[in-house]
C-alpha cells in the first residue's frame, strides 16, 4: 500500500459486497474535487463549465491511470506476480504511472514501446520513466507496422514471459475499467452532496477506452443522466464503438459476478465518440489543441498537453455551437497528472537506465 493513499472507494461504498470480491490496492486520493471554471466559462461562452480534477488523483503520480491501477495491481499482487509488463508509446503516461507505482509496490516494470512524434513533453516523460529503471523494448511505430503484426509481437513476448503480469495499453482491461466505474459513482455522490450540478454533458479523452467505458457504466449505476462524450485521440482501429461495447460488456460481467445488481448493458446509442479532433496521427499536435493548451493555462492556470487533454478540451470548445453547450452544464474530466516530476527528471541518469537505442530520443530539436 502507498503510504499517502487514502479516501473512500466509491464502488465499495455503493456496493459493499464487492469489497471482498474484487482485489484492490490503495494508490490514490479520493474523491478528487469538482470545480467550476468560471473564468474559462466566461471566455468560452459556456457559463456552467466545470472540471473533475483527476489530475490530483495521486501524490506520486496523478491522472486517470491511478484509478485503473488500483484494481490491476490489486489483482497482480493477489496472484503473486512480481513483474508487470505493459505497452504504449515512448512518452506514454500509462507506462510512466505503471512503472512509478510498480516500483513503490516492490514490482519490476517492463514496457514494450513504439515511437511517437518527439516534443519536450515526450522527453520529459521519458526522463521521468528512466528513474524507475524499467526494462524497455522498442518496437516499430504502430503506423509503420500493421496493427495485427504489432499485436502479434506483443502476444509473442507475453507467451515467452509467463512470469510477467500483462497490463493492456492504457490499463484498459475490464479490471482497469472498474476504476472509472468507481469514478462515475464518485461523481454521482458529489452531485447528490451538492458539490456540483448534474452535468448535461461530460467530455473525456478516449484512447484505449477504459476510462470512457468505466464512466459510462459508473454514471448510469449512480443514476446520472449525463451524456458522456469521448474525444478520440488514437487511431480509429483502437478507439471505436465496437471496441468500446466489447470492453463494456466484459466489465459489466465482472461487476455482475462481484454482486452488483442491474448492471446496464450498453448499446451503440450510449456511445458518442468525436472523431474530428485527432489530427494527422497519434501524438501529432493540432492547431486547435495547442490553442486550447495556451488558453487553459492563461485563463485558469491548468496544464494540458498536446497528445490527449489538449485535443479533448479543443473538442469541447469547438462543439459549443453544434451541441448547444452555452445553455448546458458541461463537465470536462481532466485526465493528465499535475504532479511535479521535475525533481525526478533532474535526478535522471538516462545513460545508465535507458537502452542505447532510446538515447537519441532525448536530443533536443535543432534550432530553426
Amino acid at each position: 500500500m502507498i503510504e499517502t493513499a487514502g479516501g473512500p472507494v466509491a464502488l465499495f461504498d455503493a456496493y459493499p459486497q464487492t469489497r471482498e470480491r474484487l482485489a484492490h490496492t490503495p494508490l490514490g486520493q479520493w474523491p478528487t474535487p469538482v470545480e467550476r471554471l468560471s473564468a474559462m466559462g466566461e471566455a468560452s461562452g459556456i457559463p456552467a463549465l466545470y472540471i473533475k480534477r483527476d489530475d490530483l488523483s495521486g501524490r506520486l503520480y496523478g491522472g486517470n491511470k491511478v484509478r485503473k491501477l488500483e484494481f490491476i495491481f490489486g489483482d497482480a499482487l493477489a496472484r503473486g506476480y512480481e513483474r508487470v509488463v505493459t505497452i504504449g508509446a515512448i512518452g506514454s503516461h500509462h507506462i510512466l504511472a505503471t512503472s512509478i507505482y510498480a516500483r513503490e509496490l516492490g514490482m519490476a516494470p517492463v514496457a514494450l514501446q513504439f515511437q511517437q512524434p518527439l516534443n519536450d513533453h515526450v522527453r520529459h516523460n521519458l526522463l521521468a520513466l528512466s528513474t524507475t529503471q524499467p526494462e524497455l523494448h522498442l518496437l516499430a511505430h504502430m503506423v509503420g507496422l500493421p496493427f495485427a503484426i504489432f499485436i502479434q509481437k506483443v502476444r509473442d513476448w507475453r507467451d515467452d514471459h509467463p512470469e510477467a503480469y500483462y497490463i493492456p495499453g492504457g490499463g484498459s482491461s475490464p479490471l482497469g475499467a472498474l476504476g472509472y466505474v468507481s469514478a462515475g459513482l464518485e461523481l454521482a455522490a458529489q452531485v447528490r452532496a451538492g458539490e456540483c450540478p448534474e452535468p448535461d454533458e461530460i467530455f473525456v479523452t478516449t484512447g484505449t477506452g477504459g476510462t470512457y467505458v468505466g464512466l459510462l457504466l459508473g454514471c448510469r449505476l449512480g443514476g446520472l443522466r449525463s451524456k458522456i462524450v469521448a474525444v478520440r485521440v488514437v487511431d480509429r482501429l483502437v478507439s471505436n464503438t465496437a471496441n468500446i461495447l466489447q470492453l463494456a460488456h466484459r466489465t459489466a460481467h465482472i461487476l455482475s459476478e462481484a454482486g452488483v445488481p442491474d448492471v446496464p448493458r450498453l448499446t451503440p446509442s450510449d456511445v458518442t465518440i468525436l472523431d474530428d479532433y485527432f489530427g494527422e496521427d497519434y501524438g501529432v499536435a493540432t492547431v486547435g489543441g495547442l490553442r486550447a493548451i495556451d488558453e487553459m493555462k492563461r485563463v485558469e492556470g491548468i496544464k494540458l498537453e498536446p497528445t490527449y487533454t489538449g485535443k479533448t478540451f479543443a473538442g469541447l470548445l469547438a462543439e459549443r455551437a453544434r451541441m448547444g453547450l452555452a445553455d448546458k452544464t458541461v463537465l470536462y474530466w481532466h485526465t493528465l497528472s499535475s504532479v511535479d516530476l521535475s525533481p525526478r527528471v533532474a535526478a535522471a541518469q538516462p545513460e545508465r537506465d535507458l537502452p542505447a537505442d532510446y538515447l537519441p530520443f532525448l536530443d533536443p530539436e535543432p534550432a530553426t
